[in-house]
C-alpha cells in the first residue's frame, strides 16, 4: 500500500497520548493529519460545551451517563459523523488509522481503507469490568458488540496491543488472525532514559487514578505488612486525591509535570500494579523506562509487559499477603532490583517503544 496522506482518528484524548506514535508514523509519509472523533472540526465551541454538560451528568449519576455513551445509536452517529469529517477534507486520505474501538471512521463508505490501534475489546469489558460497561441489558450490549464487529470486519488491517486483544477479536468476534498484528504500546510521554538507575530508597509508587479498578485497596492492606517489616518504606500514591490516612503513605494527587513524574520515578525503588483490570497501562512502561521493576497482576495485557522473574515480578493470586511478600523481598534484595532493573530497560529500548509500534504497523501497511 502506498500511504502518502494519513489521517489519525479517534477522541481527541487518545490522540494525544498516542502522538508520538504519529510523529514517528508521519516520518513515512508526505502528511499525515489528526482529526479528533469527538470534536468535529466545523463546530469546536459546540462540542466543548456537549463535552461540559456530559463531565455534569457524570457527576451527577455515573451509571446514566454510561448508558447515555455506550448505545448502538451513539457508536452509529459518532462514526458517520467522523466518516462526514474525513469527505470534508481537501483531500482523499490513503488510510485511517483510528484509536480504539468506541466508533468508527466510517460506516457507509468504505473506498478509504482504515486499520484501528486496539487496547482492549468491549466483550473483554463486559467480562472484566462491568463499570465500563453499563448496558442497560443483554440485548443493548450485543447490539453495540454487532456494531464493533462491524468495525472490525471491514478494517484493512487491526493492530492489537496485547495478545488477549488479539484473542478476544478471534473468539469474540470471529475475526480471521492474518487481518490481527499484536505490536505492543511505549511510554507515552518519556523519552527512553540513558541515566543512572539507584535503588535504596524503599519507595513503592502506586497509580491510584482509578483506586478500585487498579487493585488500591490491595495495596493499601499489603503496605500494613510491608510497613511492619521494613519501618523506613514508604507508598506514594499518585493519580488523584484519596481519604487515605495510613502510616508511611503520601498521597500527592495528579502529577502534572512531566519533570515532577521524572524524578519521582528516580526516587523510587518499586512499581506496584496489581490491577483487576488494567488493558495494557503505559504506566508500567513508563516505570521500566526509568529501570524501575514492577509487580503486577496476571491480568489483562500486564503479563505481557512484565516478564515474571527477569524485569519485574507477576503475582497470580491477588491477595495482600501475597503482593506484601513480593514487595518485602525485592525492597531487601539491592542486586535482584539492580538486575531486573537493567532488563526492563533493555525491554522498553528494543520492544516497548513507539518506533517499535509504528515499524510493525508499516510492516503490515507496506506488504501491498
Amino acid at each position: 500500500m502506498n500511504i502518502q496522506k494519513m489521517v489519525a482518528t479517534g477522541d481527541g484524548l487518545f490522540l494525544q497520548r498516542y502522538r508520538p506514535l504519529f510523529e514517528t508514523l508521519s516520518l513515512e509519509c508526505e502528511q499525515l493529519e489528526y482529526l479528533p472523533g469527538d470534536e468535529p472540526l466545523r463546530f469546536p465551541l459546540l462540542n466543548k460545551v456537549a463535552r461540559l454538560l456530559n463531565k455534569l451528568i457524570y457527576v451527577i449519576s455515573p451509571v446514566q451517563s454510561g448508558k447515555h455513551q455506550k448505545n448502538k445509536q451513539t457508536f452509529i452517529t459518532k462514526s458517520k459523523r467522523l466518516e462526514h469529517s474525513i469527505y470534508q477534507l481537501e483531500y482523499k486520505p490513503d488510510f485511517v488509522l483510528h484509536i480504539f474501538s468506541m466508533y468508527c471512521p466510517f460506516w457507509e463508505r468504505f473506498d478509504i481503507p482504515y486499520g484501528m490501534y486496539l487496547d482492549y475489546t468491549m466483550s473483554l469489558v463486559h467480562r472484566n469490568w462491568k463499570p465500563w460497561a453499563p448496558f442497560a441489558n443483554s440485548q443493548d450490549f450485543q447490539a453495540w458488540k454487532n456494531c464493533e464487529r462491524l468495525a472490525y470486519e471491514r478494517a484493512y488491517h487491526l493492530f492489537a496491543m496485547s495478545d488477549v486483544v488479539k484473542s478476544s477479536l478471534i473468539v469474540d468476534y470471529g475475526i480471521q488472525p492474518e487481518k490481527i498484528t499484536v505490536v505492543g504500546s511505549f511510554a507515552n510521554r518519556h523519552t527512553v532514559y540513558e541515566g543512572e538507575k539507584p535503588f535504596g530508597t524503599k519507595q513503592i509508587l502506586f497509580n491510584g487514578a482509578e483506586f478500585e479498578r487498579k487493585g488500591g485497596e490491595i495495596v493499601l492492606a499489603a503496605f500494613k505488612y510491608v510497613k511492619n517489616i521494613i519501618p523506613e518504606s514508604r507508598l506514594v500514591i499518585i493519580g488523584k486525591k484519596l481519604a487515605v490516612q495510613q502510616d508511611g503513605v503520601d498521597n500527592p494527587g495528579r502529577i502534572g509535570s512531566l519533570e515532577e513524574m521524572r524524578q519521582l520515578f528516580l526516587q523510587t525503588d518499586l512499581v506496584v500494579a496489581p490491577g483487576l483490570c488494567d488493558p495494557f497501562p503505559s504506566f508500567i512502561i513508563e516505570a521500566m523506562n526509568y529501570g524501575i521493576p514492577s509487580i503486577v497482576s496476571t491480568n489483562d495485557g500486564m503479563p505481557e509487559i512484565v516478564d515474571n522473574g527477569l524485569n519485574g515480578i507477576v503475582v497470580d493470586s491477588l491477595t495482600p499477603e501475597l503482593l506484601a511478600e513480593k514487595i518485602i523481598y525485592l525492597l531487601n534484595d539491592i542486586p535482584t532490583l539492580t538486575a531486573m532493573s537493567e532488563q526492563a530497560r533493555q525491554k522498553v529500548k528494543t520492544q516497548l517503544n513507539r518506533q517499535k509500534v509504528a515499524e510493525k504497523i508499516m510492516q503490515v501497511l507496506s506488504k501491498d
